[in-house]
């Protein structure tokens, strides 16, 4: 029993963190405590410690751990080797939340903390752990001796239960930042070279504003893209970080972008950060980015779908008015005013004296119609192109865009994503002065989507409007520009700017429905069955980017017939033509995408269907990851709709 038990705890280490774990996890430790055996309890409370800290529920994390500790003192022998260090190691886990809590006051956090020392003393463990979960107090509290902590916590021994260096290197970054030290944050947080779960990432978003404030913004740039290329599914959600990318950038003079990560990355953080605390240094860091920019940009709007937050001026005092009343908890709690004098400083931030350096684009600003003559249509539909040309004959100067092509080629091979769209912008140049205007549409397209893996989402956007006409001249295949323009949509999501790319989808999908599945004339039935899969293939493609753009848009700003609603639709009926084809991930992830929009709109019993079709997909798919998160949704959902039965069955569906 214990080895079964084991077992099913393993598999669900696999899943990301979330309501689906964590429900899984409460599903085997409810089972164990109730029918044993007694020998598995304490691996699955550990187990949902675990799932509780790391999915944004610390505050269910304390009773947990208080029902660990008295099985501990009542009964050690049900602790194996491995329980006992992990009992230790979660310890700064608790500690480190201790301060996220305007309800847990310092007495009741002094005597955590005493205990925790006294209990790693008794079983003759470092105190490593114990002196940097000081120093965490010390910090997050504003306590005046919070240096001499952090000075005991360094100079201490190092030990097995002490945080990794990654974290060692990340935690100090921060503090100094924190306190205004620029030089010391950018002195060690370019040593950073370990990772962990959160790092390196944090490090460098942290470095990136430190350096942009002591005076570098060229090094400011540089960590932010290092930031950006580390950024994972597991780190992409910290507050403080996440929080230090919006200032560095909107001080540096980017603000646009700055809004578009905020809106496109981190928007929940505003009303749902894992912590009361998260949430306060989270607000405190957007307030520093936008008053640096008030009045002169207070009317831009920031393209959050919450009107109380539509332009930075609303922002700034809806942020500032939820951070003032956070920080007068805070500082109650604490007998001090270091949240308010944090507050006010955000208040009063300025731009950087020195702004982020201005970068070339990758692609230069082209107006597609001077390149090419008037488009012939939307595309063929299953017939053959060899890539159309207003000149067959080869020329002596083809080979330029042949040798840019081939330069752009070998870039990418690098992961040197802007330089490969340069060449990919200068080989299309070519390819349009020699006659051959598909190519140069595709050529476009791959500086566009290069550039966006660049993280230079202006230029990408640019190079995908410059592609799309190109190759409607060219005669493109209809599957090559749906293709094109699945690539251009999250591009254009994140931007806020769909409605292009989405009404050329609509105008696409429109002549892909009025083609008959079964292909005319004299084909073998091999031949016709390849070429309907194929038409099918591109029109769920069609349906389902249609969906997504309609999805992320702002709902005030849809044209007519592109609402919701018909995001609803084509992602069920992508669904569905994806399950046709035996495309059963793809098919998932349509039917989850119309399981949100039905959520949103408040139609609960399809969304149910959705969501339920989009679990089963994943799990028909082996989508261990997507079929979490999808369980995620339809849990809530399901406790939301009041059938509580029917989610304890997703959960234990999940345990293996």
């Amino acid at each position: 029993m214990t080895q079964r038990v084991t077992a099913e705890l393993r598999g669900l280490r696999d899943l990301p963190y979330g309501t689906a774990r964590t429900a899984a996890t409460e599903t085997i430790a409810r089972r164990v405590e109730a029918e044993g055996p007694p020998e598995a309890l304490a691996e699955a409370l550990l187990d949902l410690v675990e799932a509780y800290t790391f999915s944004g529920e610390g505050a269910k994390s304390f009773v947990t751990f208080a029902r660990l500790l008295r099985l501990w003192d009542q009964s050690p022998e049900l602790f194996d080797a491995a329980d006992r260090r992990n009992l230790f190691w979660e310890f700064k886990w608790i500690a480190a939340d201790l301060a996220d809590f305007p309800q847990i006051s310092p007495e009741q956090a002094e005597a955590f903390l005493a205990d925790m020392q006294r209990r790693f003393e008794l079983a003759g463990n470092g105190l490593s752990s114990v002196r940097v979960s000081r120093f965490l107090w010390a910090w997050w509290t504003g306590r005046s001796d919070v240096e001499q902590s952090r000075l005991a916590w360094i100079g201490g021994e190092r030990d097995e239960f002490e945080d990794c260096e990654a974290c060692t290197i990340g935690n100090q970054t921060h503090y100094f930042v924190e306190i205004g030290d620029y030089e010391s944050a950018v002195a060690i947080g370019v040593t950073q070279q370990s990772r962990c779960n959160k790092e390196p990432a944090c490090t460098h978003h942290a470095t990136a504003l430190a350096a942009l404030l002591s005076g570098d913004p060229e090094l400011a740039l540089a960590q932010h893209r290092l930031a950006l290329a580390t950024t994972t599914d597991e780190n992409n959600q910290n507050a403080s970080a996440r929080t230090k990318c919006f200032e560095m950038l909107a001080r540096g003079g980017r603000l646009e972008t700055a809004l578009a990560i905020l809106r496109n990355d981190d928007a929940a953080q505003l009303r749902g950060a894992a912590s009361p605390l998260q949430q306060l240094r989270f607000l405190l860091g957007i307030i520093a980015g936008l008053s640096a920019n008030l009045p002169e940009h207070s009317d831009l709007e920031t393209g959050l779908p919450d009107p109380e937050m539509g332009d930075v001026a609303s922002l700034h005092a809806w942020a500032t008015r939820e951070a003032g009343l956070l920080a007068e908890k805070f500082d109650a709690r604490n007998g001090n005013y270091y949240y308010e004098l944090r507050l006010d400083r955000a208040l009063a931030a300025p731009l950087a004296e020195r702004p982020l350096p201005e970068e070339s684009p990758a692609i230069p600003a082209i107006d597609a119609s001077e390149l090419a003559p008037e488009p012939v249509g939307l595309g063929h539909v299953g017939t053959a192109s060899a890539g159309a040309s207003l000149d067959h004959e080869a020329t002596a100067e083809q080979a330029t865009g042949d040798t840019h092509f081939a330069n752009a080629e070998r870039a990418l091979t690098r992961k040197q994503y802007l330089e490969a769209a340069r060449h990919y912008a200068a080989s299309a140049e070519a390819f349009v002065h020699e006659g051959w205007i598909e190519r140069a549409g595709l050529a476009y397209a791959e500086a566009a989507q290069s550039a966006a893996e660049g993280s230079d989402d202006e230029t990408a956007h640019r190079g995908f409007a410059t592609a799309i006409p190109l190759l409607h001249t060219g005669g493109a295949e209809a599957n090559v520009i749906v293709s094109v323009l699945t690539a251009w949509a999250p591009v254009a999501a994140r931007l806020r700017r769909e409605g292009e790319p989405m009404l050329l989808m609509a105008e696409c999908l429109t002549r892909l429905e009025s083609v008959p599945d079964r292909p005319s004339g004299e084909l073998s039935d091999e031949l016709a069955a390849r070429l309907r899969r194929e038409q099918i293939s591109t029109r769920a493609t069609a349906r389902d980017t249609l969906a997504r753009l309609i999805a992320s848009a702002d709902p005030r700003l849809l044209p007519d017939q592109l609402d919701r609603d018909r995001a609803a639709r084509e992602a069920t009926t992508a669904g569905e033509e994806y399950a046709q084809l035996g495309r059963l991930a793809d098919a998932a992830h349509a039917f989850w995408l119309a399981g949100k929009v039905q959520r949103e709109l408040g139609r609960t019993s399809d969304a149910l269907w959705s969501l339920e079709s989009a679990f089963e997909g994943f799990t028909a798919a082996r989508a261990k990851q997507q079929r979490a998160d999808a369980a995620s949704e339809l849990i809530e959902l399901l406790r939301q709709a009041g059938r509580l039965e029917r989610a304890d069955e997703i959960a234990a569906a999940l345990i293996d």
